[in-house]
């Protein structure tokens, strides 16, 4: 149940915040720590304590002729560490009830995410970490998912820079 709350409470800050944080509408805000590559490092308060997160928006997407929102891939850590390395996808329309989403790493390393909306996320902690050391090590992740419509989708991110923003987010939160 823990897990869920903190989900949700990721959910809330990056649909609040990232699109309109990567857009520069409210900057003021969430300020951004740093940028190293395809990835930008944000630091925000939630409830008084510092909360980070590092997002990247995809370099490709396909279909291109598909009508859809603001697509990111966010990893969150809190200050008082009850949340570190949690790995949220948001994709940009809603995802087929019941569904899972794949993220892989190089063509490799695959990891099965649940969905719930237009979000996607690791069942358990022991994933989201392992997802995250595979990000550091890797040059690109695909995530792969079916809207309600049962469209199929695929969007693809760079990895470069992620270490160095992990690592900023991390000292910027003393994590």
């Amino acid at each position: 149940m823990k897990r869920f709350l903190f989900a949700a409470l990721g959910m809330l800050l990056s649909m609040a915040a990232v699109p309109d944080i990567v857009s520069g509408a409210r900057a003021e805000e969430t300020p951004l720590l740093a940028e190293h590559g395809a990835w930008q490092a944000f630091k925000t308060k939630q409830n008084g304590k510092d909360v980070c997160f590092v997002s990247s928006k995809p370099t490709t997407s396909e279909p291109k002729n598909v009508k859809r929102g603001d697509i990111f891939i966010l990893i969150s850590y809190f200050q008082d560490g009850s949340v570190k390395n949690q790995v949220q996808i948001l994709i940009g329309y809603p995802f087929k009830t019941g569904s899972t989403a794949q993220l892989t790493i190089d063509g490799k390393k695959k990891f099965e995410l649940f969905t719930d909306g237009e979000n996607a996320w690791a069942r358990k902690t022991e994933t989201d970490n392992d997802i995250v050391a595979a990000m550091k090590r890797g040059a690109k992740a695909v995530i792969t998912g079916t809207s309600q419509r049962g469209t199929e989708t695929t969007d693809t991110f760079s990895l470069k820079g992620i270490s160095a923003a992990i690592d900023a987010v991390m000292k910027a939160c003393k994590v």
